[in-house]
């Protein structure tokens, strides 16, 4: 009987409610298929936060990695960028099930992860070039999700939430809702984008070479998937002063539109502390702080 992390086992329970704990019950048993049906055996996972995913040894001795998921629209996302994708600055998809939610892949050597680079500006760069990779015009083959799904996410929880939820207030979840729908209405070109592309799913696969993992699969505005990468690893202080130079690099990397990720750091970001709330009852504070400092320079620029 394998022991799952408590904090895991709750976030699944959390997020997924019944369907968790019925993946939950079954999980040994799908530990158990994996090795039988790939011929692998499971050395311990990786830190858990969503997923299980842990390397695997195979009979030739060779190494994968195996992530476990709740089957459905999320995981036949991920699967669909993966392939789309097919390695390009991407880990590369080996196999999967979909009814199961099992992904096969390969193991990313030395698999260090961007966010062990102190330098905040290196890392940076390094990010531009991966997202300038994945990025791909987007076609109706690619069966993932779009931001007017985000947009239509957050449209329910202003209905479910009318005078506002946690720190949010109704205004500000009005005002997230149509920034959303203003966006997605003015893009020009959308491309299939990873979705949540920030420092800890970043790897690096050699001695000046970087891919990602973990895609959700979106269908959007470059612009959008720079948020996430934002909004990760800041600083107790002048957490403000490092998003700035972030989004100046990245600017002029990748040729994005600075008002354009400004509000769509506004809308995420109000998104984003709405599902923390949600699925944890608490909230990222960088996410929230966020909020206010994307709607200032909205107004700004």
């Amino acid at each position: 009987m394998r022991q799952l992390p408590n904090k895991f086992v709750q976030t699944i329970k959390s997020v997924h409610k019944e369907n968790g704990e019925q993946w939950l019950n079954r999980f040994n048993k799908l530990i158990e298929e994996c090795e039988e049906r790939w011929d692998i055996q499971f050395m311990p996972p990786f830190p858990l936060s969503y997923n299980f995913v842990a390397p695997a040894v195979r009979k030739d001795q060779k190494e994968v990695v195996v992530k476990l998921g709740i089957p459905g629209a999320e995981f036949n996302a991920e699967v669909s960028a993966l392939k789309h994708y097919n390695g390009r600055e991407m880990v590369k998809l080996i196999d999967v099930d979909l009814e199961k939610g099992i992904l096969i892949l390969e193991r990313l050597t030395p698999g260090t992860m961007l966010a062990s680079l102190e330098d905040d500006q290196a890392a940076t760069r390094i990010a531009s070039r991966v997202m300038k990779a994945l990025w791909i015009p987007a076609s109706g083959s690619m069966q993932v999700l779009t931001s007017e799904d985000r947009e239509n996410a957050l449209l329910k929880i202003l209905i479910e939430n009318p005078e506002g939820i946690g720190p949010i207030t109704k205004e500000t979840l009005q005002e997230a809702a149509e920034t959303f729908t203003g966006l997605n209405r003015s893009i020009e070109k959308p491309y299939l984008l990873h979705g949540d592309l920030h420092h800890y799913n970043i790897i690096k696969t050699g001695s000046d070479s970087w891919a990602a993992i973990d895609p959700k699969g979106l269908i959007g505005d470059r612009e959008y998937d720079v948020i996430q990468f934002l909004l990760n690893r800041l600083p107790a202080e002048n957490w403000a002063s490092m998003i700035e130079k972030r989004i100046i690099i990245l600017a002029e990397e990748l040729d994005l539109d600075k008002h354009r990720i400004f509000l769509w750091g506004f809308a995420h970001s109000v998104l984003a502390t709405c599902w923390s709330i949600t699925d944890h009852e608490n909230y990222e504070e960088a996410f929230y702080h966020s909020i206010q400092y994307f709607w200032d320079h909205c107004r700004t620029i």
